[in-house]
């Protein structure tokens, strides 16, 4: 997704919330991801965003759009790419 939005100055990243950091990195470097990913150690950005985690041993991978005004305009814990884009293309028209 990211590939198709990046020439449009759409970015992605990823954060990985009190995970630890060599993990992280073995896991990035595992998929080859085209991204960078923020460590949250103290889970502080989790807790802005207000990610609660129901089971907090388990990863809760999620899908988010921040909008131009940094406040999440699209979340979902499901892969929705047409919903996502559509968030995209009326952020985009918004700047």
């Amino acid at each position: 997704m990211w590939r198709a939005w990046r020439d449009q100055g759409v970015q992605v990243g990823g954060i990985a919330s009190q995970e630890d950091r060599s993990i992280v990195e073995r896991f990035a470097e595992h998929y080859g991801l085209p991204y960078s990913i923020l460590l949250d150690e103290s889970g502080e950005v989790n807790r802005a965003y207000h990610q609660d985690v129901a089971i907090p041993s388990a990863a809760a991978p999620r899908d988010c759009v921040i909008g131009t005004n940094g406040r999440i305009a699209f979340v979902n814990n499901g892969f929705e790419l047409d919903a996502m884009e559509t968030v995209l293309e009326k952020e985009l028209s918004t700047e």
